[in-house]
């Protein structure tokens, strides 16, 4: 029995079956954590949608910033639009089976060894209040999806405060968990720098923090493609950028040992 964290699926299914047969997958016993979008750009968007979905005895996702956005257009009231992936989600027999799904994924899971979460964990919360905030933006959003989606979007606030309104709130939880990559260290996010190495030396990897050593949990995460694969002793970036010609890649969590297609 072995448990695997798969990286940048983004529609790429041949290569996800690919993976699979590499690491031998026996859906019998074991178990699949899927932490990156599963949607848009590799042409096969609903068949990774109904396979996961299949295979949900023995496979999970976090949501990532594509995830967001394909719930977004169908909460929407104009769903169909010039992303061809996502209309042919949308015109699918079963597309509102598969958005009920979708929309009851999480922001993180959490296994014994390992925290599994699309960008990464803001640090400048601690674990406990990272898994607060986000379990309460996920029951926002799976109770109020039409008005949690018309508020999502935004780059602001940059910066953490408890004093924030709801709105922000929820906002910036999204933010931290599905698009950072780079953070100042007053805090603030930084959204429009995506290098491995930023040109404004005033940013610094979330996972750079040395609270990040303090939450006594290995950190996997995606969301980079420029920074590609990247294992350090906190934290392994699954972002090997299968959809721009890289290698899809898995994590078996049991030993850290890595699998590439």
């Amino acid at each position: 029995m072995s448990t695997y964290v798969i990286g940048d699926v983004q529609g790429c299914f041949e290569p996800l079956m690919n993976l699979l047969n590499v690491i031998k997958f026996n859906s019998n016993q074991d178990h699949l954590f899927f932490f990156f979008f599963l949607v848009n750009r590799g042409g096969r968007s609903l068949d990774v949608l109904r396979w996961v979905y299949a295979h949900q005895y023995c496979c999970n996702s976090v949501l990532g910033n594509h995830d967001l956005s394909l719930l977004n257009k169908y909460y929407s009231k104009k769903k169909l639009g010039a992303n061809k992936e996502f209309n042919t989600i949308f015109k699918a027999s079963d597309s509102t089976l598969l958005m009920k799904w979708l929309l009851e994924r999480p922001l993180f899971i959490e296994l014994t060894n390992i925290l599994v979460v699309h960008a990464g964990i803001y640090p400048f919360w601690n674990l406990e209040t990272f898994k607060k905030l986000a379990n309460t933006t996920e029951v926002f959003m799976q109770q109020n999806p039409q008005q949690f989606f018309s508020t999502m979007y935004g780059n602001t606030p940059k910066k953490w405060s408890n004093d924030l309104a709801q709105e922000d709130r929820l906002r910036f939880v999204i933010n931290a968990c599905t698009r950072m990559r780079f953070v100042k260290k007053n805090g603030s996010l930084n959204f429009t720098e995506n290098r491995r190495i930023p040109k404004i030396k005033t940013l610094y990897p979330w996972f750079a923090f040395p609270s990040v050593n303090s939450l006594n949990k290995h950190i996997v995460f995606g969301h980079w493609s420029a920074l590609g694969y990247y294992q350090d002793q906190n934290v392994t970036c699954l972002d090997s950028g299968r959809v721009w010609g890289g290698q899809l890649t898995a994590l078996r969590v049991e030993d850290y040992a890595t699998f590439s297609v």
